[in-house]
């Protein structure tokens, strides 16, 4: 072979291979995503959980790309898909969907009934990192529908907007090191709970056991002794059971909330109730006048801080 025709040959096998590496690279794709919500539901906190019904669609031109077979729900915990569907007629490929999903959601009780909560609704492909695709949000169309509306609470805000996520994680992939990245588009919404009639029906015990407990500072120490010592335990038993039916509805927090306030106060004055007891069993019958006052300076330092510090600790949650 010639020297011209061997550097032809070169000169074709490496424009060759140069074509071949240049049509393998994945171009990234550009998906325009949104998300219209028709149905809010089943708000669990003790299950961290609640349910949504909404539409997802995805626009884009890249040929090979499907996002109903790879995009999902990242934070759904069950999300069934419904009429998924596919237009190509407009010179786009433009995906639709419909998901039924339960959703976990990170609770925040501390001012608890009356707590605004940030629901979240996240998705991003599966498969394909953001070097391969890149969803942008479409503001325009997402939305809440206006007909949508969940008992006690009331919609405050939604937004949805595009992000990068990232894993500090290659997921066993060789072509990566270290961390790896993928597009998401996040669907947020902001409800306030409508927590008076919660307020008065769920802490109704802590009532009674406080009024229970104020009851017995009016009563006479050397005839009705044994009537007070009652009292404190009818309150103690209305504090515990009130616990227990609370703890049912409200999950674990790291944090001190409006409802360790109520509860916290509610045995304090039970306590406060019973340790006049003991004082005035000791001081009755040799000072009568000093468990008197003592009786009286400890029923009025209970009610003012009790009543105190639970009007504060409501009105600022409530704020």
């Amino acid at each position: 072979m010639s020297p011209r025709l061997r550097a032809l040959s070169a000169s074709v096998l490496f424009l060759t291979l140069l074509f071949t590496a240049t049509a393998g690279r994945c171009e990234t794709a550009t998906v325009k995503a949104g998300l219209f919500i028709t149905q809010l539901g089943d708000f669990d906190m003790a299950r961290r959980s609640f349910s949504a019904t909404f539409w997802t669609w995805f626009l884009h031109t890249d040929p090979d790309y499907d996002p109903l077979a790879t995009a999902e729900v990242v934070n759904a915990k069950a999300d069934t898909v419904k009429f998924p569907s596919l237009d190509t007629s407009r010179g786009m490929k433009w995906h639709q969907s419909k998901h039924a999903a339960v959703l976990a959601q990170d609770w925040d009780i501390t001012h608890f009934p009356f707590d605004r909560q940030t629901l979240r609704i996240v998705i991003e492909d599966g498969q394909q990192d953001a070097d391969h695709v890149r969803f942008t949000a479409d503001t325009a169309n997402s939305g809440v529908d206006p007909s949508v509306s969940v008992p006690g609470w009331t919609i405050e805000d939604f937004r949805i907007e595009a992000r990068d996520r990232t894993y500090n994680t290659s997921y066993g992939d060789p072509a990566l090191q270290g961390d790896s990245r993928y597009s998401q588009i996040l669907a947020t919404m902001t409800v306030k709970r409508e927590g008076l009639r919660l307020l008065c029906s769920l802490f109704v015990g802590f009532a009674v056991a406080f009024l229970l407990a104020m009851l017995s500072f009016f009563l006479s120490f050397g005839d009705m002794a044994g009537t007070r010592i009652s009292l404190c335990a009818a309150g103690i038993f209305a504090t515990v059971g009130n616990k227990y039916a609370l703890d049912n509805v409200l999950p674990p927090s790291p944090t001190f909330t409006l409802a360790d306030v109520i509860v916290s106060s509610s045995f304090l004055s039970v306590l406060m109730a019973a340790l006049a007891v003991v004082l005035i069993q000791r001081f009755h019958r040799t000072h009568p006048r000093l468990a008197f006052g003592l009786n009286a300076g400890m029923a009025l330092v209970t009610a003012a801080g009790v009543i105190g510090v639970n009007a504060y600790a409501i009105l600022r949650a409530a704020a």
